[in-house]
């Protein structure tokens, strides 16, 4: 079986999700993937570099490609919406983890840090394009922010239609001017 390094990745988000981060190592990795070790280091040089790559991957398909796609949308309250759409559409056990990692690591945590700034700062850039004065953009980013991550936290007491209209409810009352549209 060829595996790409994408299959990696995958893999250890996974991993990551359900067996916590103590389960990627080389050996763990290898045999949920039912390769060898030369597998591995056909992709990465070390577990290091693995990790790396690993909190790499997640900021990119987590966060860059979702500000990527929304980027194409030229209404700024579509886009909103859009991105909403797309964020709880994904596993957000991965979010959680990397969360929780970050307590005990101080690579994930200025991840995890640099993951949280760039999401504010497009949020910011989203609220002044809908219309906000950029104090209160800062301020209706980290609470629209701010709830995406309690979501993620209290998934299984939020569901996905509770989750759309608690975004909905927020965007209504932040921007009605635009009729609750966002």
């Amino acid at each position: 079986m060829q595996l790409s390094r994408t299959d990696w990745l995958e893999q250890g988000l996974q991993l990551l999700s359900t067996e916590g981060p103590q389960h990627l190592k080389i050996d763990t990795l290898c045999k949920a993937l039912g390769v060898t070790k030369g597998s591995f280091y056909h992709h990465f040089k070390s577990q290091a570099a693995y990790v790396s790559a690993l909190l790499e991957h997640w900021k990119n398909t987590y966060t860059q490609q979702l500000i990527r796609e929304v980027a194409l949308i030229d209404d700024p309250v579509a886009r909103s919406k859009r991105l909403s759409e797309l964020a709880y559409r994904k596993d957000m056990r991965p979010e959680v983890a990397m969360r929780a990692w970050a307590n005990s690591d101080a690579e994930v945590a200025a991840t995890v840090r640099d993951v949280d700034a760039d999401r504010i700062e497009y949020l910011v850039e989203l609220s002044v394009l809908m219309g906000a004065r950029h104090e209160q953009a800062v301020l209706l980013a980290k609470m629209a922010y701010a709830q995406l991550v309690g979501m993620q936290h209290l998934q299984f007491f939020i569901s996905p239609t509770d989750a759309a209209k608690m975004d909905q409810a927020l965007h209504t009352m932040a921007f009605p001017n635009l009729g609750g549209t966002a």
